[in-house]
Parts: structure tokens; sequence; C-alpha cells
């Protein structure tokens, strides 16, 4: 059996493959010419990071098969285990034929994935990564045979990310690295950053009035003289805020 294997070569489902099939494995984007000058019976993409143009998905319909790490039809696209946090959406891995558009064909397995808060990305990427394999691998037997049920995906269902939405909203709540939990991932409402206001406040009066005792050990009279100014301030402070509030 020829296996045409789109992605990098140093995964497991790789090494499986070589040992049961005549595979050729590339990363780099591929023609119909190319591919048929190679003549496989099925083609795998897993980590490909490419789009299989229309004359190849035409040519070998049926017979193109992806691994996505995404409970499909969420997550579509890019770093699905980041998304599926964020939105609050299925996690799982699914195994679906290519058409044309992005993780967009037949579904033929699925499997959900049970992920905790406290993994961290890479932890919940590794997770995924090896549960879509090992799926894989559990279904060669009718992936080989090309004997599985098509479940088609609803268009206007499940959800869709890029790479660049991904960096953007990361960006935004200051991660930068793989390391960080996903119970991080999501954004804070105004009440959530009040409430943090709060409680750092109350603990810097508590600094404030640790100031105030010890200005008053050290030098008594100077800081009496500084907190009549400061209390001359308030007092106009106090004035204006009072004709701000009359002033209809």
């Amino acid at each position: 059996m020829k296996v045409l294997f789109l992605g990098p070569k140093d995964s497991h489902l790789f090494f499986f493959l070589n040992k049961r099939a005549s595979v050729t494995q590339t990363e780099n984007k591929i023609s119909i010419k190319e591919v048929d000058a190679l003549g496989p019976d099925i083609i795998i993409s897993f980590g490909y990071r490419h789009i299989i143009k229309r004359p190849v998905v035409t040519a070998y319909d049926g017979r193109i098969i992806n691994l996505h790490i995404s409970y499909l039809p969420w997550n579509r696209g890019a770093h699905p285990n980041v998304w599926s946090f964020v939105e609050k959406t299925p996690k799982g891995v699914s195994i679906h034929l290519v058409d044309e558009g992005i993780d967009t064909g037949d579904i033929l397995f699925q499997k959900e994935v049970f992920l905790k808060d406290t993994h961290t990305l890479k932890e919940s990427y590794e997770i995924l990564n090896k549960e879509i394999q090992d799926l894989f691998i559990k279904k060669w037997p009718n992936i080989k045979k090309l004997n599985f049920k098509r479940v088609k995906q609803d268009p206007d269902s499940g959800s869709y990310h890029t790479k660049k939405e991904t960096e953007e909203y990361l960006d935004k709540l200051g991660i930068c690295n793989w390391e960080t939990k996903v119970k991080d991932l999501k954004e804070r409402s105004d009440k959530d950053i009040i409430n943090d206001i709060q409680d750092i406040r109350a603990k810097n009066n508590t600094h404030w009035m640790d100031l105030v005792k010890l200005a008053f050990e050290v030098a008594p009279t100077d800081s009496r003289s500084i907190f009549k100014k400061i209390k001359y301030c308030d007092e106009k402070v106090n004035e204006l805020l009072k004709e701000l509030a009359e002033n209809d």
C-alpha cells in the first residue's frame, strides 16, 4: 500500500505507518503532478502547514485524511486547544476527510478528551496530540480500507480561528509562553479587575498607615506640618467634587 504522508516525520504516527506501508513523506507544498507521480492509495495529513489545493483534493476525493486536535466542528483552524478553553467549547480530536475548506471535510472518527484548567498550554497540546495519533492507530484497519462512515459538517455551526487572531488574543492577555496554565486564558471582566484593585488598595492602605506611624515616630513635628497641608488639599478637592456633583 502506498501512503503519502504530509507533515513532519518525527511523530509516532509516521513511525507506525512506515512499518505498515510504503510511505513517502514531505512537509513541502505539493502539486497534482507530484502526487500523481507517486500514485498514493491514500494521503495522510498530520501537522501539515499548507492548504492542499483543489486539483489534488478533486483527484483524490475521499482519500485525503487529516488529523485535527479539536472536536469538530468546533475550533477549526489554528490553536484549537487554546480556543476550546477561551470559548468553553467541547475538547477533543477529529479525523476527517479533506475538502477545499479548512477543517471542514466530512468527519470520520472523533473522541472527546477531558482537559484540566490546571494544564499548561503545552500540556494540553501534547495530550491532544497523543490522543489523535492513538485514535488513528486504533482506526487504521478501517482507514486503510477506506471503510468508514462519513458525517458531514454543518458549515454554519462550530467555530474557526486563525493564527493571527490567536496571537493577538494571547498578546492582549500578556501571555507569551506555552507554560501558561489554560485557566489564565479567560479574559477578565470589569468586575474582576475592580475586585483586584480593591484588594490591592486594601493592602496599600495598611502600608500607608505604617508609613504614617513611622513618620510620627521619627519626626512628629515635621510630619504634623505635612499632614496639615495634605488636609488642606483634601478639603479643596472635596469642594471641587461638591461643585462637580451640583454642576447640573
